[in-house]
């Protein structure tokens, strides 16, 4: 049946045909390779690993050089030597001069003059100078009744709590119904106001309204000098028309 097949088939057609054969028998295998026999087995010492020259280079510690290196004086040409510069050179060269209102830094310590020592503080300065007392909060207790806070209260703080009175020339805000005065019951408005009051009527271009229809006005106008030059294309947007006889 092997035969017939294979007859039929052809030669191309037979290699792919074949089953492959079973690898996994290689279980220790010393090649990523697939072998068509199994390798025979070693029976000496582990064969060391080379590494390339490049590896080798970079396994190896680095060693820092402790001396420093000084560089050779570069050399000034003779052209240099004899140069000239420019006034402008010059210019740029000085030194940048301080503004008008810039002054040296006081020298440390600042002497004290004699009118600062035999000074006399007023009593403003003295009750300023006076640290402030700090009022130890009372701890909670939990069983006694809460007191009232009538120790912490002072006059300035009872004009504090007053309300500001309102500006006397404060207006409230507007009620929403107002009486209408005389004047605006009788006035009587000018043709402008009544024509800007109509609603814009809307024609529906089903009822033969045509939205693009030009006025006979604008048909008969006539455009003036200023018109006319704008609606002249720019000369470099022009490009020159070529005759048919040219070619």
């Amino acid at each position: 049946m092997s035969s017939a097949c294979s007859a039929v088939m052809g030669p191309e057609i037979q290699p792919p045909s074949d089953p492959k054969a079973d690898q996994l028998k290689y279980l220790d295998r010393n090649t990523v390779q697939w072998l068509e026999k199994k390798p025979t087995e070693k029976t000496g010492s582990v064969k060391q690993p080379e590494l390339a020259p490049t590896w080798a280079e970079l396994t190896r510690t680095r060693t820092y050089c402790s001396q420093i290196r000084v560089s050779q004086p570069s050399k000034i040409s003779k052209w240099a030597l004899h140069a000239f510069p420019s006034e402008r050179v010059c210019e740029l060269a000085k030194p940048r001069s301080y503004s008008r209102g810039w002054q040296p830094e006081a020298c440390l310590p600042i002497p004290v003059s004699r009118a600062s020592l035999s000074a006399v503080a007023s009593p403003r300065t003295c009750r300023l100078a006076q640290p402030k007392k700090r009022y130890s909060a009372p701890e909670p207790s939990y069983t006694s009744e809460p007191r009232p806070m009538t120790h912490l209260t002072s006059a300035h703080l009872s004009m504090l709590a007053i309300p500001k009175a309102e500006h006397p020339l404060y207006q409230r805000q507007r009620s929403a119904c107002w009486p209408v005065s005389f004047g605006a019951k009788h006035y009587v408005p000018s043709q402008r106001l009544l024509k800007l009051a109509r609603p814009i009527i809307r024609k529906d271009p089903l009822g033969g309204y045509d939205p693009f229809t030009v006025s006979h006005a604008a048909l008969c106008a006539n455009p003036s000098p200023r018109t006319l030059q704008l609606s002249v294309p720019l000369p470099r947007k022009c490009s020159p028309k070529v005759s048919p006889h040219h070619f």
